[in-house]
């Protein structure tokens, strides 16, 4: 049903309802219908669903935001005999993610102001989404200019989509961000492993913040590597002059320099706020006092805001210049505790879970002596496995190569641990005046050669960067649905038949700790907290590559003689 109605006037008096038959204008009165307002020529949208329609509209004319869309439009989607309140919430929340998604392309602005309720599950789900939302998309959207693509995996790859605040939040998310939201100038520390949604909970609670409070100062920090993704997402959200991405180091000295107050802030990867370290490039110690090297960044946010939310996971911890997990525990000591368990990056296939995969990694890494997991998860049985061991860093990239032929539209790439130095780096002296096309190589193996991510930001995102090998500070944060990871020679399987650092085999200089605090133990953490963040990346796939033999050995020894 497509209505032009008018939002300067109440829905009892729009002449194209009056001519309605009595069984539609009883799907307006009492049905169950997501709906669309659109202006084509304006380029504004907005999704609802409600079971009383009249009623609803009549709300929606008396709001001043709603109103600020200059609606000539509605499409109202319904089946009387089928639709309940889960199938109408469970479709406005794909089209809202879908149409988001798109936004850079058809330049719409969504006028929604709140991601809705949480939504259980429904058996009816599958036929929502495949005999109801992609018709709907691929007919009634495309025809009437709504949408750009009827090609949904394209979309689907987009990083607004992944993090999108109008993703569906499971009962533990919701549960989370509904007591920040009552008290939001209280502190929280919100802890979960890889892949267990802490961005996603942040964007949403983001969302609701400005929305809900919109004269509250709100504060948005991240890692350098996920800025510029993250700052686009405002951007379609239309929130960028309000709200801005920024590392802690920059916010903390604008706060000072201003002389201003944040009323919350939310910290992403807050695992990786640092401490005063003398290693390191100098526009990142700024906002440090040598004479007081006590003080981490943990203190300074703290004297900045009066709310603060840090999303953390303490094995994603991976350079000495990051707060210790000691200090971290007793910087939060009194803060409210909140934990997410259940794992969404890692897809199962039914005979194991994300979380069975989790487990093993942490389990094989020695990060975990001992937990709790389903070793299925590592059989290899066919090309579909999710994972599998390769003899060479070519059968990755052959791997990779694979994937691209049988799955269109995914992101698939080869990454490692810092085991080669950077003698690509474009900004070396040594490179200076040649073009990036005769750059030496970083990786060299018979006759192939790679070298290593050309860029930090966007790396993922970027066409040639398949034909590279990514390092731990381009992939940090990131979902790759196929992965191909290089286990170096930068750890050994020790004399006491746990794996070690060899220092002299990691080239990452920023991550090395200093000549005169040398800890063996502390390098160790930091390199297999590395791998646990290469080894968590893949969403539908996962290939490994061991340079050292003995360390293959271990790994299969801990994993794969458990695989019934």
């Amino acid at each position: 049903m497509n209505l032009p109605l008018y939002v300067n006037s109440s829905s009892t008096n729009q002449n194209c309802i009056h001519d309605l038959c009595k069984s539609e204008q009883d799907i307006l009165d009492k049905g169950f219908v997501t709906y669309i307002y659109y202006n084509l020529k304006k380029k504004t949208v907005y999704i609802g669903e409600t079971k009383h329609f009249w009623v609803r509209h009549d709300q929606h004319i008396h709001e001043s935001h709603f109103n600020d869309g200059e609606f000539t439009n509605c499409l109202i989607v319904y089946n009387a005999s089928f639709f309940t309140e889960s199938h109408i919430k469970d479709l406005e929340f794909m089209i809202i993610n879908h149409m988001l998604a798109e936004t850079d392309e058809t330049k719409f602005k969504i006028y929604n102001r709140n991601n809705g309720q949480p939504q259980p599950q429904y058996k009816d789900h599958h036929i929502v989404e495949q005999e109801v939302f992609v018709k709907l998309w691929g007919n009634e959207l495309y025809n009437q200019g709504l949408v750009h693509t009827n090609d949904l995996e394209r979309i689907r790859q987009k990083i607004i989509f992944k993090y999108s605040p109008f993703t569906q939040l499971s009962k533990q998310q919701s549960d989370i961000e509904e007591r920040v939201i009552q008290d939001p100038r209280n502190k929280y520390l919100i802890e979960g492993g890889a892949g267990t949604g802490k961005t996603v909970l942040m964007m949403s609670l983001m969302y609701r913040l400005i929305n809900e409070n919109p004269d509250m100062k709100i504060g948005l920090i991240t890692t350098s590597n996920l800025l510029n993704k993250f700052n686009r997402i405002l951007k379609q959200l239309n929130l960028k002059n309000k709200l801005t991405f920024v590392r802690a180091g920059k916010a903390i000295e604008e706060a000072r320099k201003s002389n201003s107050h944040y009323d919350i802030i939310l910290v992403d990867e807050a695992h990786r706020l640092q401490r005063y370290y003398p290693k390191g490039h100098p526009e990142s110690k700024k906002h440090f006092n040598k004479s007081q090297p006590e003080i981490n960044e943990i203190h300074m946010l703290q004297e900045i805001t009066d709310g603060l939310v840090l999303f953390y996971d303490q094995f994603q911890s991976i350079r000495p210049q990051d707060v210790l997990r000691a200090n971290f525990i007793k910087l939060t000591q009194g803060y409210v505790k909140e934990s997410l368990s259940q794992q969404y990056r890692i897809k199962g296939d039914g005979s194991f879970s994300g979380n069975d995969f989790l487990n093993g990694i942490l389990y094989a890494l020695d990060i975990i002596d001992e937990i709790e997991f389903n070793p299925n998860v590592f059989a290899y049985r066919n090309k579909d496995s999710y994972f599998g061991i390769v003899d060479s860093i070519q059968d990755l990239f052959k791997y990779i190569r694979e994937i691209e032929l049988r799955h269109a539209n995914t992101t698939n790439r080869v990454i490692a641990g810092y085991t080669r130095e950077w003698i690509s780096n474009p900004k070396s002296p040594q490179n200076k005046g040649i073009d990036k096309f005769n750059l030496p190589y970083d990786w060299v193996e018979n006759e192939s050669k790679w070298r290593w991510n050309s860029q930090h930001e966007k790396w993922v995102e970027i066409e040639s960067s398949k034909n590279e090998v990514g390092s731990i500070h381009a992939i940090q944060g990131a979902d790759i649905d196929h992965v191909g990871i290089i286990i170096g020679k930068d750890i050994a399987v020790g004399e006491n038949g746990k794996l070690r650092a060899i220092k002299g085999n990691y080239k990452d200089t920023g991550g090395t700790p200093l000549l005169n605090e040398y800890n063996e133990q502390e390098l160790t953490s930091f390199i297999l907290n590395i791998y646990y963040v290469l080894l968590t990346r893949g969403i539908s796939g996962c290939r490994v590559y061991f340079e050292d033999s003995k360390v293959r050995e271990y790994f299969e020894e801990k994993l794969l003689s458990k695989v019934i």
